[in-house]
């Protein structure tokens, strides 16, 4: 079965990537499999039980092997910029449920355009 199996959303506004979190915990994502990178993160060490990392080096193996290499750069990119990223994986199903409360509270890339990008193929 192919399906999209991990996320990547970014936030350049932390208020609305915080309100995702929450969502996501309300409708009960697992936590565990959710991973929020920022470059400052020194305020908090989880945010509703997810992992607060600074780099994407930081995420776990099955997150990172995720990301498309050519992507990476982006991701770096809006990292530097001070954004927020929400990397999440688990199966097709959960995936597609996060995507839509994701997508509920609007996450915006560095160039204003609505990002919330969804992968597949690396199921652990």
């Amino acid at each position: 079965m192919s399906g999209h199996n991990s996320l990547i959303a970014t936030y350049a506004n932390h208020s609305l990537a915080e309100t995702a979190i929450k969502k996501l915990h309300s409708a009960g994502f697992d936590m565990h499999k959710l991973s929020i990178v920022e470059k400052d993160h020194q305020s908090a060490t989880e945010i509703e039980g997810a992992t607060v990392i600074d780099n994407l080096d930081g995420l776990d193996m099955t997150q990172y092997t995720c990301i498309p290499r050519e992507r990476l750069p982006d991701y770096e990119a809006e990292l530097n910029a001070n954004r927020m990223l929400i990397v999440a994986h688990g199966t097709p199903d959960e995936i597609d449920m996060a995507k839509l409360i994701i997508d509920s509270v609007h996450p915006e890339s560095l160039d204003g355009e609505v990002s919330c990008t969804m992968y597949y193929g690396c199921m652990d």
